[in-house]
């Protein structure tokens, strides 16, 4: 009879957990971007579905990248106790469907909103540009916090809060690209608190990748590498063809001059 209770408790327990999670999805409006002279015109809508009258949030987490920091800045050419902070994502961006006090701060850094970036600093680490130990050990949250600074400066690390708009179980909001965002591969996925548990859909991932624009008026033509040296490949040649025509006409100047010459003497 104990065992049959148990079972049943713990059928209770896990089975609303696994019915929830089924019904958390997210899905990309595109898989692949290509950036190029503005990436700040590109937009990427997220969306799926949810359990109603739950906090929905989406995290955005781009490729790692080294951020190179100095904590004492000079007009030398050579910066003392500069460092790179590796370890940190080149982009990362958490939306929200709520402002975050109104979530539990037990649940801020699983689920990424916490405003100091708790959850990316146990990840970070520094190297030192010069062999300087002490300054390393007595510095290295400063580098870490200097670069946290400057990711968030440049908008490459933000928490948006009340962006992801709500429709019965339908949700959506939009990923505006920024400028610096590293290319590569970006991470996309959904969260939601069921009952303080945290459900996480599949992960979806957008590619960025480079292009060259090239901007006449409203339209942009997208081109090739190929293309783009072809472009400027043809004002040089252009320009040498006109030399070498120059030279041909001058050296057929001479030779009427010599002939005229010749032919004034004969005489």
């Amino acid at each position: 009879m104990r065992v049959a209770a148990v079972v049943c408790l713990t059928l209770i327990l896990l089975f609303p957990v696994t019915v929830w999670a089924e019904d958390l999805t997210c899905q990309l409006s595109k898989q692949e971007i290509e950036v190029g002279l503005d990436p700040t015109r590109e937009t990427v809508t997220v969306f799926g579905q949810a359990p109603k009258n739950v906090p929905v949030f989406i995290k955005v987490e781009g490729p790692d990248r080294p951020v190179l920091v100095t904590l004492y800045e000079n007009d030398s050419f050579m910066k003392f106790n500069e460092a790179e902070v590796q370890g940190l994502p080149g982009f990362y961006q958490v939306l929200t469907s709520v402002p975050v006090d109104r979530i539990k701060k037990s649940h801020w850094q699983e689920l990424g909103i916490d405003p100091a970036y708790r959850q990316l600093v146990s990840g970070a680490w520094v190297r030192m540009r010069q062999a300087i130990n002490e300054a390393y050990r007595k510095n290295q949250q400063d580098y870490i916090d200097l670069a946290l600074k400057i990711k968030d400066e440049k908008h490459l690390f933000s928490v948006r809060q009340g962006v992801v708009n709500r429709n019965g179980r339908n949700y959506w909001a939009e990923i505006p690209l920024v400028q610096g965002m590293p290319l590569g591969q970006i991470e996309v996925t959904a969260m939601a608190l069921v009952n303080e548990q945290l459900i996480v859909s599949e992960l979806q991932s957008l590619h960025l990748k480079p292009s060259s624009l090239l901007s006449l008026g409203s339209q942009e033509l997208s081109l090739s590498p190929v293309m783009v040296i072809s472009l400027f490949m043809v004002p040089i040649f252009l320009l040498t063809v006109a030399q070498i025509l120059e030279i041909i006409e001058y050296r057929r100047e001479e030779e009427r001059r010599a002939r005229l010459l010749r032919e004034i003497c004969q005489r």
